[in-house]
């Protein structure tokens, strides 16, 4: 992956050639930078893409710190009744009650209802019910990761080695050369075809390991509608909340 260092600091971005562009722009969201251009252009040159990526330097760093500083400002989530966390992009609210249990219990009927033993109260029971949730979350993740990602393996007539969870600082998902396919685990917040399409992203790189034309011809394969889905990726991350 190609990097924009400004300074001492370097940003990773991608490089998307599509064919119906009409001008370079640069997309910065919380899972990444994306630079699409229109297909054929040259990596060199006054008009190429190293000029252009260059010439904005500035603005994608100050986009990039922006975006991670409200990013820092809305992973504070309170974990009491009456609060609201967001699940395949609806956002419900917790019913946190004490009960006879053993250890925090979570369930997802319209809402997070969650039961804390009796004896833990204060920060000690929001740090459990935060473990709890997150625990709960990250398995419900995984479960459709690896659902997806068979059904896109089996589409294109690929097989990762594995599909894991990951807690990426900068990505949403990523194909090691391990042939480890690996997804964030809060895209399970996201709407499922926001997730899907990241899922599908992936195992098409087991076909071509570039966003070349070939690529997205493969992910078109498997995902005919994944420019409508990327949409609705970045339109989530714009103004999700993490937990």
């Amino acid at each position: 992956m190609p990097v924009l260092t400004i300074g001492r600091a370097e940003i990773p971005y991608e490089v998307r050639y599509a064919d119906g562009a009409a001008r370079k722009r640069i997309v910065v969201t919380p899972g990444g930078v994306e630079v699409v251009v229109p297909s054929g252009t040259p990596q060199g040159g006054p008009d190429g893409l190293l000029d252009y990526v260059h010439r904005k330097r500035r603005w994608v760093f100050d986009a990039v710190r922006e975006i991670e500083a409200r990013h820092r400002r809305l992973l504070v989530q309170q974990y009491a009744s009456g609060a609201k966390l967001q699940y395949r992009g609806r956002w419900l609210m917790l019913d946190v009650r004490p009960a006879d249990v053993r250890e925090v219990e979570v369930q997802c009927r319209s809402k997070f209802h969650v039961r804390v033993p009796e004896a833990l109260d204060g920060s000690e029971r929001l740090e459990a019910v935060k473990a709890a949730l997150h625990g709960w979350l990250r398995a419900r993740a995984l479960r459709d990761v690896r659902r997806l990602g068979r059904r896109h393996q089996a589409a294109l007539g690929v097989h990762a080695r594995d599909l894991r969870l990951s807690d990426s600082q900068s990505r949403w998902g990523s194909l090691g050369r391990d042939g480890v396919v690996r997804v964030h685990w809060r895209l399970v917040q996201a709407p499922l075809v926001a997730l899907e399409y990241v899922v599908a992203h992936e195992v098409a790189h087991l076909v071509h390991r570039h966003h070349g034309p070939d690529f997205w011809a493969a992910l078109a394969r498997t995902l005919p509608d994944w420019p409508e889905r990327k949409v609705m990726l970045e339109a989530w991350e714009q103004d999700h909340r993490a937990v």
